[in-house]
């Protein structure tokens, strides 16, 4: 497994990756330490005091020689200054059993060190019978003393109240970190916006430079590169009105010289040639024009497919509907029904059967057309898209058109925010599959 493979995907996932995953390592060594060195230190410190205690208590009761005024004091004493709750149990003796106490916790394995050490005597110790309280019993001659010792005069609270400052501490700076590499990361997700707007159209989308000096800059980089790119459009555009301007008004003089012709054979071929110069100059302009703003809207995607198929069998085209949902997306509805009706269009000109359908997958609105034609190598899936790129080698209009409807198409698909694939159809032929998100 690579390391990629397990880091986050985003921008800030990574940055706090980076930002925090040293702080959380840094946290669990020093509180790694901290505890170590506690319960090597303090704790240690603490645990030898209460069996100092003990041991002491029990030589003065062995002193005592079973004097029960001389032990009562003792008993009381040791309540009173150490804390301590002393039972005596005559005539028993520490099993083997009890002799092997536990040793799992560090409290366990503090006790059992500590004990040994300054008691001489059998000893041996309970810290789970009580939740708050440590039992010790040392075997003294022909009886037991049992004494009861607070949890708390074990161990230092310290140690809880170190690690809760630490995990609080460590949550705060985590969420200070949060705060302000959200305010870094926004003006990078401002600009991944205007950009996504600007592709599909909108070259005056609200974007002002703000964040680190780097993101300063490529902000200003792509507004001015934008601001570029639109005067070039608007340059275009105006260049091209003119271009249409011109071309027609000549081809309007030679239509009329056409009718004055007298000769039936010539005048009719001559009348195709204008057309079809008609036909590419409308065809030109419509690929390479500026799109008009024209606001989106909610669009019933199903009804507009009624209705392309509606008009593709007043033209004799026969487009079977096969699985059609109800789905609505934000649409330019002149756009989106030029963009199916290029699709449909070839499909029926290449086919005797065209099938369309409508699903929605994974938040896209899918429009598939499939054909039984003899579809195109797969080679040629992006060459296609390609302006003026024809598979047909002619450049007659009946056969194959100028070469610009899946261009156009995927064209108005992009600025969406969708995309247009091809494959293999299922009846034999082209499937193309539109996709738009919704």
């Amino acid at each position: 497994m690579r390391l990629r493979d397990i880091m986050p995907k985003s921008l800030f996932g990574r940055s706090l990756f980076i930002v925090g995953l040293p702080l959380i390592f840094l946290q669990i060594f020093i509180g790694y330490f901290f505890f170590e060195r506690h319960w090597d230190d303090v704790g240690r410190r603490l645990v030898l005091s209460v069996a100092g205690e003990i041991a002491l208590i029990s030589e003065q009761i062995i002193a005592a020689d079973n004097n029960n005024l001389i032990e009562k004091e003792i008993f009381e004493n040791s309540n009173k200054y150490f804390g301590a709750k002393l039972t005596i149990l005559p005539n028993s003796k520490l099993t083997n059993d009890q002799l092997n106490h536990s040793k799992k916790s560090r409290l366990d394995r503090a006790l059992a060190k500590s004990l040994k050490e300054r008691i001489k005597f059998p000893h041996t110790f309970n810290t789970t019978k009580n939740k708050n309280r440590v039992i010790i019993l040392v075997q003294l001659p022909n009886k037991i003393l049992l004494t009861e010792i607070s949890k708390k005069r074990l161990y230092s609270s310290t140690t809880y109240i170190f690690i809760a400052v630490m995990i609080l501490s460590s949550f705060f700076l985590l969420c200070l970190a949060i705060f302000f590499l959200r305010r870094q990361i926004s003006p990078l997700k401002e600009l991944s916006n205007a950009a996504d707007a600007f592709g599909k159209g909108d070259t005056f989308f609200a974007l002002k430079p703000r964040g680190a000096d780097e993101v300063r800059q490529v902000t200003h980089a792509f507004l001015d590169m934008r601001e570029r790119i639109r005067l070039h459009i608007e340059q275009r555009t105006d260049m091209l009105a003119g271009v249409s301007h011109d071309l027609r008004t000549p081809l309007t003089r030679m239509k009329l010289q056409i009718e004055m012709l007298t000769q039936e054979e010539d005048k009719e071929g001559l009348k195709e040639d204008v057309n079809q110069m008609e036909q590419m100059i409308e065809v030109y302009l419509s690929f390479i024009k500026e799109k008009e703003e024209v606001t989106r809207v909610k669009t019933d995607i199903s009804n507009l497919i009624g209705n392309i198929i509606l008009d593709a069998k007043r033209n004799g085209d026969i487009i079977v509907p096969k699985i059609i949902e109800t789905v609505d997306a934000m649409a330019r509805i002149s756009d989106l029904r030029r963009a199916i009706t290029n699709l449909t269009s070839n499909a029926c000109r290449a086919s005797n059967k065209v099938e369309i359908s409508l699903i929605t997958k994974e938040k896209n609105a899918n429009i598939i057309i499939d054909d039984n034609g003899p579809g195109i190598n797969k080679k040629d899936y992006a060459s296609v898209f390609k302006a003026f790129y024809r598979i047909e080698g002619s450049r007659n209009l009946s056969t194959g058109g100028l070469g610009l409807g899946l261009t156009i198409a995927r064209d108005i698909a992009r600025s969406h925010g969708g995309e247009i694939k091809l494959e293999k159809s299922p009846l034999g032929g082209l499937r193309a599959i539109l996709s738009l998100p919704i």
